[in-house]
């Protein structure tokens, strides 16, 4: 059997879907097409970092257009991301260790810095200029032409074992999940960009922030802890225009206090993902949404 880069994820998309918006980020709007080649350009700055094929490259970033960015650069480049949440806690500093390149975003600068020197891995900087830091940027060490990958677009195939269920072709995904955890980056990432749909990012959740940007968007699917779905709910009392969201997908069931009203107010069902072991035995667990019609 042969074995397919995640790459090929947003590869496949760029050649299914090249026009449709892959990533809402404010007022950033990046194509399939524009987002892999991003990723490539990113890819050859890794490189020319000095990452190769088997590394390990830490991430860290908030939810913003840089993360699909530098994680897919660093698939595209036979690497492995790793992106890491609080940058102090042991399993970050574990994590770290074995990583042979640091890419932090700019916003994260100062905290990057700290755990790069704590461990002494390299650092460099993407996301917009916060003034001179003497930290490489991996804007600048890219290759705005880059070559040809292993992922390439017209040799990819179509991922498979996805669920005939999950997003498709022309929804709109509201992903308020972390991108840094294993649940967002199944769900949000994986998930929507393997159906071709558009993610859309929010970099600090509110109730009524979300209802925002759901309504301006058109989004049609939403994925959020439990407490985003009260925070929705409470933001939506009042409101006369609500949006209209075909499905909603939890990590945990929600309790009946709060699924039924949710449901009820949004004419919709929250259903949950189920996490799906990736090789078998119970190791290296992966979340996959399964839904009810």
């Amino acid at each position: 059997m042969t074995t397919l880069s995640p790459a090929t994820v947003l590869a496949g998309s760029a050649r299914r879907h090249a026009d449709t918006v892959a990533v809402v980020d404010g007022r950033v709007r990046v194509t399939y097409a524009e987002l892999w080649w991003e990723a490539r350009c990113y890819g050859t700055g890794l490189r020319a970092a000095g990452v190769r094929a088997g590394d390990t490259v830490a991430l860290l970033a908030p939810n913003v257009v840089d993360f699909p960015r530098v994680y897919y650069a660093a698939l595209a480049a036979g690497a492995h991301p790793v992106p890491i949440g609080a940058p102090t806690s042991p399993q970050t500093v574990h994590l770290l260790r074995g990583a042979r390149l640091l890419v932090c975003h700019t916003s994260q600068l100062a905290a990057g810095q700290r755990v790069s020197a704590r461990v002494g891995v390299p650092l460099v900087t993407v996301g917009p200029t916060r003034g001179p830091s003497g930290v490489p940027r991996l804007e600048d060490l890219s290759d705005p032409a880059p070559g040809g990958t292993a992922a390439d677009p017209d040799t990819d195939t179509d991922p498979g074992g996805r669920s005939a269920t999950d997003p498709a072709d022309g929804d709109v995904v509201l992903s308020c999940l972390p991108l840094g955890g294993r649940f967002g980056q199944d769900v949000a990432l994986t998930g929507t960009f393997a159906a071709g749909a558009t993610l859309v990012l929010l970099g600090r959740f509110t109730g009524p922030a979300a209802l925002e940007l759901m309504l301006r968007e058109e989004v049609t699917v939403f994925h959020g802890t439990s407490a985003m779905y009260a925070a929705l709910l409470d933001a939506a009392r009042g409101r006369q225009t609500l949006p209209r969201l075909r499905r909603c997908v939890s990590r945990t069931p929600l309790p009946p206090a709060l699924g039924q009203p949710f449901t009820t107010t949004f004419a919709t069902v929250v259903t949950v993902a189920e996490e799906k072991s990736r090789y078998g035995g119970g190791r290296r667990q992966r979340w996959r949404c399964r839904h009810r019609r």
